[in-house]
């Protein structure tokens, strides 16, 4: 299994328990070699389920900063922030960029009627394309290393059709042409599967259908994203299904990132 991990949250994003000490201490006790801290930043003002801007400062950055003096010789410590992309927020990415080693894209809303709307809520042909979009142009911007869960969209549009198969082929030829990787989400493997449409085994997400796309481009770069709620999932089970869904379709996830 992968001993690399990027995508980590901490009980500042409100849905999530631990501080980084607590997730690099399992990660170490793993044998984990390079471990990223990547709690969901502060974008626009009074959005909920994330760290405020005085948390970040305050709280957030000294935490990894302790974190990373107490096991500096016994793992490489990365840290990030996962955020949604909206294009009047570009000066801040620029400088939440100053002080982090990357960003990770978890686009978690797109536009309805000309007005933000999160896609757990639902998704339609209208909003798939904003989530397309709006994930293109936060690729194409430049700040963003990784792509969440790409593959999210499907999660209130369980049918996979023709429309899916289009946005999906979008993102993964503009992930290709930005040199973003694309993540193969464990979170996701933690909820209940189901059977698609061809009587297969799948996910939300990781949606089988999604992956299966991504393996007819060999360029597309990946890596397994944890998204690790708790420090007591890091390299559970569902890292393990992730791994070797990865390899039955024959990608090649990353094994290392940032680290020497």
């Amino acid at each position: 299994m992968n001993k690399i991990s990027y995508h980590n949250h901490t009980y500042l994003c409100k849905h999530a328990i631990g501080e980084p000490m607590d997730y690099i201490k399992r990660a170490v006790e793993l044998h984990y070699r390079e471990f990223g801290m990547s709690d969901h930043g502060p974008l626009v003002p009074g959005w909920g389920l994330r760290m405020t801007m005085k948390q970040y400062r305050e709280i957030y950055l000294p935490q990894i900063a302790k974190a990373k003096e107490k096991y500096q010789t016994q793992i490489q410590i990365f840290q990030g922030l996962e955020l949604e992309y909206l294009e009047e927020y570009q000066e801040h990415y620029q400088k939440l960029l100053l002080d982090l080693d990357y960003l990770i894209l978890g686009q978690h809303v797109c536009y309805y009627k000309n007005k933000i709307h999160d896609i757990y809520r639902f998704m339609n042909d209208e909003t798939l394309e904003s989530y397309k979009d709006l994930v293109i142009q936060g690729m194409e911007s430049g700040f963003f290393k990784i792509l969440a869960h790409p593959d999210v969209f499907m999660y209130k549009h369980p049918k996979w059709n023709q429309k899916t198969e289009e946005i999906s082929r979008q993102i993964i030829e503009s992930a290709i042409n930005n040199h973003v990787i694309l993540e193969i989400n464990v979170n996701g493997i933690r909820q209940k599967p189901f059977l698609n449409d061809k009587n297969q085994i799948t996910y939300i997400y990781p949606r089988l259908e999604f992956w299966s796309l991504v393996a007819e481009y060999p360029t597309a770069l990946t890596m397994i994203g944890e998204d690790n709620h708790d420090p007591a999932l890091i390299g559970d089970e569902a890292c393990v299904i992730a791994c070797n869904m990865a390899r039955r379709l024959g990608l090649k996830p990353i094994t290392k990132l940032l680290g020497d």
